[in-house]
């Protein structure tokens, strides 16, 4: 099971959100490459990098911090405003060996079928719930769709990963949904990865017994509840 990091991008500094809530930003750096070359030490094989002014405004905004972390020497997936196939190929150029949709996994399925072809095994959709029914625009809107519904969709389309985060979870301390992106993993029939929640060893542990591809964890780290390199040994990547 693969553990990624995560680097929020706000104005170009790391940053952690409440739920998704815009208000609720603490910074964390203002050097994002410093962030990424610290996960990669520690022994990261991929880093999660969402571009949190892209989700809102539709589009890549964070490139310039973007092309920073992928300058270390370590994988990167870029998510945030990847609603065009443009935006795709931007983020891409920029250095991120993979892109994940959100709210084009929803509204624009036949850009998803069109960038799976385009990038094959380099398309992933990011799936955040809440209470169950899919949320797009930076979590700021429902969609009125079902998870497992989405997962199908994408999954058809040529997605290769799902990257699932309950949104009511999402830096909270409360416990990553193992059990529930578990549930999607064998109903979609497709690879998924556990995200929002995560606050201890435990929870990594819950997604390696889970059988889930792999966890994403974000303020667990920052804050310190947990050490990258115990979580990386944990889940079978180092020893």
């Amino acid at each position: 099971m693969i553990v990624l990091p995560a680097i929020d991008l706000m104005g170009g500094r790391v940053v952690r959100l409440q739920k998704g809530d815009f208000d609720t930003q603490t910074v964390y750096s203002a050097d994002p490459a410093e962030v990424a070359e610290g996960f990669r030490k520690a022994g990261a094989r991929r880093i999660h990098v969402v571009d949190l002014d892209g989700a809102r405004a539709g589009r890549p905004v964070n490139t310039a911090a973007v092309k920073a972390i992928a300058a270390v020497e370590v994988e990167v997936e870029v998510g945030g405003g990847l609603r065009s196939l443009e935006a795709i190929e931007a983020v891409l150029a920029a250095g991120a060996r993979a892109a994940v949709v959100g709210t084009a996994a929803v509204s624009r399925l036949e850009l998803v079928q069109q960038a799976c072809r385009a990038f094959p095994g380099r398309v992933y959709a990011a799936i955040d719930a809440k209470g169950g029914e899919v949320a797009v625009q930076g979590w700021e809107s429902g969609s009125g769709l079902q998870a497992v519904e989405v997962a199908k969709r994408v999954r058809d389309a040529g997605v290769s990963l799902v990257e699932y985060t309950d949104v009511a979870r999402d830096g909270m301390f409360t416990g990553v949904d193992a059990a529930g992106a578990a549930a999607l993993q064998r109903d979609a029939g497709v690879p998924v990865v556990a995200s929002g929640g995560v606050a201890s060893l435990d929870d990594v542990r819950a997604c390696v017994e889970a059988g889930l591809a792999g966890v994403i964890i974000g303020k667990a780290l920052y804050e310190r509840r947990l050490e990258l390199a115990d979580a990386l040994r944990l889940s079978g990547e180092t020893t």
